[in-house]
Parts: C-alpha cells; sequence; structure tokens
C-alpha cells in the first residue's frame, strides 16, 4: 500500500511525522520503504539519520534546453521576441541562453531564420537509494537547482522505491510529499491509497489542507488528518476535525524534544521514545496500522 504524508503548506510538519511513521512501521510492523518526494528541498534521509549505505545513485535526464551555433547565427535577434520566458538575453551583440529560463519549447528554433538553435537534453536532478542509519531504506527525489519536470522526477523515485520494495518483500511505501498541491504534489498522490494531511491550527495550514483534501478526492485516495501542534493558541481547534471532514487519526502537542531529534538526526521514536508526543505517536500509527492497513 503506498502512503503519502502531505500537507497544504510548508513547516506543518509532514516530513516529520512521514519519518517517523516510517521508523514505526519498520520497527514495529514489517519491512517499509520510504520516498521524499520533495524533489526541491529533500530532507528525509537526514530525518532518518542520513545515510548508513548508498544502494545506488541515477541520473535523471528530463528537460530539453535551447543552444545556440554562433557559426551560423546572424545576430538577428528574432529569438528573443519569440521567447515569453525570459531566457534569451544579448551579451556583446549576440543571444545568449539562460538555461534556468529555458523551458525547451523551441519556439526561438522555430523562428530562426538561420536554422541555428537546436535542443539538447540536459540532466536535471538524480534518484538515490539509501539505507538510512535508522535502518529505513529511502529513495530520494532531488532535483538540480532550477531544474524542471519535478514531478516526472518523483514519478522515476517511486517507481524505484517499488522495485526496491519488491526486492525486500516490503508491503508498504511512504511517500514524504511536498508541500502544496503542484506538480510533485500531484505526482505523489497520483496511484496512492492513502493519503495523511498534516494540519497545524492556523488559518494558512487549514486553508492548504482543504485544497489538498480537494485534489485527493479528485484522485480518489482516501483521505485521514493529524492534527500537529494542536496546543498552539487557536480558536479554532475544537470545530477542526468537522470543518475538515475527514477523519482525525489524532492530535500531537508541540514540544521542545521534537527539536532536539531534528538537531541529532534522530526519528524522535528513536531518540525519546518514552516521552509524551512519542506516545502520542504510536496512539496514532497503531490505530491507522490497525484500522486501515490491516
Amino acid at each position: 500500500m503506498e502512503i503519502v504524508v502531505a500537507s497544504g503548506k510548508g513547516g506543518t510538519g509532514k516530513t516529520f511525522v512521514a519519518a517517523n511513521l516510517a521508523y514505526y512501521m519498520k520497527t514495529s510492523v514489517e519491512p517499509v520503504v520510504a520516498v521524499d518526494a520533495d524533489a526541491e528541498a529533500p530532507d528525509l534521509l537526514l530525518t532518518l539519520g542520513g545515510s548508513g549505505e548508498e544502494l545506488f545513485e541515477k541520473p535523471v535526464s528530463a528537460s530539453r534546453k535551447a543552444s545556440i551555433d554562433y557559426n551560423k547565427c546572424t545576430q538577428c535577434l528574432k529569438c528573443l521576441d519569440a521567447c515569453r520566458f525570459y531566457a534569451l538575453r544579448v551579451i556583446e551583440g549576440k543571444p545568449f541562453v539562460i538555461e534556468e529560463y529555458c523551458e525547451g519549447c523551441n519556439a526561438c528554433g522555430i523562428v530562426c531564420p538561420a536554422n541555428c538553435i537546436s535542443l539538447y537534453v540536459k540532466e536535471t536532478g538524480i534518484v538515490r537509494a539509501d539505507v538510512s542509519r535508522s535502518g529505513v531504506p529511502v529513495v530520494t527525489a532531488d532535483l538540480d537547482v532550477g531544474g524542471r519536470n519535478s514531478g516526472e522526477l518523483v514519478f522515476l523515485a517511486k517507481s524505484e522505491a517499488y522495485a526496491l520494495s519488491r526486492e525486500l518483500k516490503a508491503k508498504h511505501v511512504v511517500v514524504d510529499a511536498a508541500a502544496g498541491i503542484g506538480c510533485p504534489v500531484i505526482s505523489s498522490l497520483a496511484g496512492a491509497h492513502v493519503l495523511i494531511t498534516v494540519v497545524e491550527p492556523t488559518p494558512p495550514s487549514i486553508s492548504g489542507a482543504k485544497r489538498l483534501l480537494e485534489v485527493a478526492e479528485k484522485m480518489r485516495v482516501k483521505p485521514f488528518a493529524v492534527l500537529n501542534k494542536f496546543d498552539m493558541p487557536s480558536s479554532r481547534i475544537d470545530d477542526l476535525t468537522e470543518e475538515l471532514g475527514v477523519e482525525v487519526l489524532g492530535k500531537i502537542p508541540y514540544h521542545r524534544s521534537v527539536v532536539e531529534a531534528y538537531v541529532n538526526m534522530k526519528p524522535l521514536l528513536a531518540y525519546a521514545p518514552d516521552g509524551e508526543v512519542s506516545k502520542r505517536l504510536k496512539e496514532i500509527f497503531n490505530y491507522f496500522v490497525e484500522s486501515v492497513l490491516r
């Protein structure tokens, strides 16, 4: 079963929940493979202790960029007028391609009278797999700075995770999605069975969670919610369950031990297994495993 942990906005604690869920399942339930689908800022592996053993690293070339043959270029600069992404600049009278802005649409090549512009395939990121120091296998989608097609990179990372799960005889894949509802999140939800939405009792988080739940409904992914930092000053916590319209698996309080676990690069369940927050997490995860996964 594929379990996606996501949130409508950043900073709600989705990676915290995903890392500890994967660790709990690995140590208390059965083998599991985790996926860091936040391709623009992956950090799940760090949360699980960093790499203990690298399994593989594969480059991904999923983007096209324009290239100019200056031996043919007549410096007419028609390409500049055609580009809608401001990926061309004039330097010393010649057009120059800014790769980070280029979308590979080839509009510049179509209008070029000298036929001096062509497209080439560029490496946009990597998919790597490691066994974390906490023992959880993690497949990471890592997009290059300025790279494009994060959704495709996430798809490839999930494909590798499924292959690894078959090899390790793991029945479940836990996906730590990106924040928001953009391309990498859509790719994370594609084919997933369950969504755990991590929400904090603030207006931006609640608004983002509602949008995420709408996407999950359209993609036919069964949604649940976890309320994180529920003891923050808020007047909306009491009616939040009804407002979200999905089953809330449980509530997690704010505690300094969570920060300490991050600093020590350990999942909280390993850093402070008998702490108050860990007890809440175990209750939530145990209920989720028994009522949803069984």
